[in-house]
């Protein structure tokens, strides 16, 4: 994970930039990194995970990238030791689509006079963008856009922009991936599979330590099981809330974990910092409004996420996307939360119905953001298992029968095929109860 800002503003070499770079600094707290070519200011801020530590931006000659998050598959795609010449190649080749991650990529081409912004299917790691008055300005959060006088707006999922430079306006701007919607696999044997991968890919050659939040409800539970499969060494905290705790305890005698037990003074403690520390988010869709620091889960990933920093475990495994994708929060019809579209209960076809509501928008993208403004902000790189494009592919070529057997069904049949504690049926998230009264 990291943050950054490309932007052809005078403010981004002066003093003015510790303003710009105020919050997205907190994301790359290993190396900071300022450059100029050609008008084109870039700030830098890296956290280093994997392989040798690589100062960005990186330099192809007359493209230069940075990009913040993870290609899992670059070893896939040729003979590559990291990351950063596979982008370059892959955007000569006009293959920025065969990347797979979680990912927010910006190429500024210098002899074409183009800049490419490229993000991953559903925009995991965040990206804004604006443009007026001959400036432009990439950037990871929305203030440093915002800092030099532009409108920010925020780049939509899966998208790959082109802005000309010599025009000084937008070439085109497109969607990057397509999920095939025809529902026709009638096992889960091939979900169960992908999810496997996910997990593989996103634990592979990590070289800090990895944690995530531990509940009794069915997402966080498959990720430590699986994580639990593959000899992977991660620490588990749950803060106590509504958890079942007969299923938690049987989940902690095989795993092992940390229950916290927060006092008000932690609480208070941790919602100042965020209050201070944390880029603001704020959202709204048809259901209701979002505030990412009126969020009590806010508060609770910032607990979990306190103490693993001072472990210097840098790497978070978060179940999101798991509801957006499986269940629109309900099942067979009943509606788990208000802002459910359709109560989980998958058409006959897909064709007029696919992309719902919360699969994208919704609470996709603002609790998306609340991960990864909140774990940004102490350093903390999140990854999301559930949103692994082959993964979500996979569950949409599961016939509706098999999507609405069960609550959830692919994780219910994994729970079965691998023995593991889990409460039929309920929905639980990784939640804190907020001591402050």
């Amino acid at each position: 994970m990291c943050g950054f800002i490309v932007a052809n503003s005078d403010e981004m070499v002066t003093p003015h930039h510790h303003v710009i770079n105020r919050f997205s600094q907190f994301r790359g707290p290993d190396l900071t990194k300022h450059n100029l070519r050609e008008g084109v200011c870039f700030i830098h801020n890296l956290l280093h995970i994997t392989g040798e530590k690589t100062e960005q931006p990186i330099e192809f000659d007359d493209i230069w990238i940075v990009f913040n998050g993870e290609i899992y598959n670059y070893k896939d795609l040729g003979d590559y030791s990291s990351e950063g010449p596979c982008i370059a190649d892959a955007y000569r080749n006009r293959e920025l689509y065969k990347l797979d991650g979680e990912f927010a990529i910006v190429i500024v081409d210098f002899k074409e006079q183009i800049i490419t912004a490229y993000t991953d299917s559903f925009s995991t790691k965040p990206l804004w963008v604006g443009f007026g008055e001959g400036k432009f300005c990439f950037a990871s959060y929305k203030s440093s856009v915002e800092a030099i006088g532009l409108e920010a707006v925020r780049m939509p999922w899966g998208t790959n922009l082109v802005y000309d430079m010599k025009k000084k306006g937008l070439e085109w701007i497109t969607s990057n991936y397509a999920f095939d919607i025809k529902q026709k696999k009638d096992t889960y044997d091939d979900w169960i599979k992908a999810f496997k991968n996910s997990i593989r890919k996103r634990t592979r050659d990590v070289g800090r330590g990895m944690f995530m939040g531990l509940s009794s409800g069915y997402d966080s539970g498959a990720i430590s099981c699986e994580l639990d499969n593959q000899g992977v060494e991660c620490s588990r905290y749950t803060v106590m809330a509504n958890e079942t705790k007969e299923i938690l305890n049987r989940r902690y005698e095989q795993h092992g974990g940390y229950l916290m037990k927060p006092f008000v003074e932690d609480y208070k403690r941790v919602r100042q910092y965020i209050k201070e520390n944390c880029e603001d988010f704020k959202y709204r869709d048809k259901f209701n409004k979002y505030n990412i620091k009126k969020d009590k889960a806010s508060v609770g990933l910032g607990l979990i996420c306190e103490l693993a920093q001072k472990k210097d475990q840098r790497v978070y495994f978060s179940g999101q996307g798991s509801d957006e994708i499986m269940s629109d929060y309900g099942f067979n019809g009943r509606k788990f939360m208000s802002h459910s579209e359709f109560g989980g209960k998958f058409p006959k076809s897909l064709k007029g119905f696919f992309p719902w509501h919360s699969f994208y928008d919704g609470t996709q993208i603002k609790y998306l953001n609340k991960e990864e403004y909140i774990a940004g902000c102490y350093g903390i790189e999140t990854r999301y298992p559930f949103l692994d494009r082959d993964l979500v592919q996979e569950f949409l070529w599961l016939t509706p029968e098999l999507k609405n057997r069960r609550y959830k069904a692919p994780l219910h049949e994994y729970f079965k095929r691998n023995d593991y504690p889990f409460e039929e049926g309920v929905k639980k998230g990784f939640r804190a109860k907020d001591g402050l009264r």
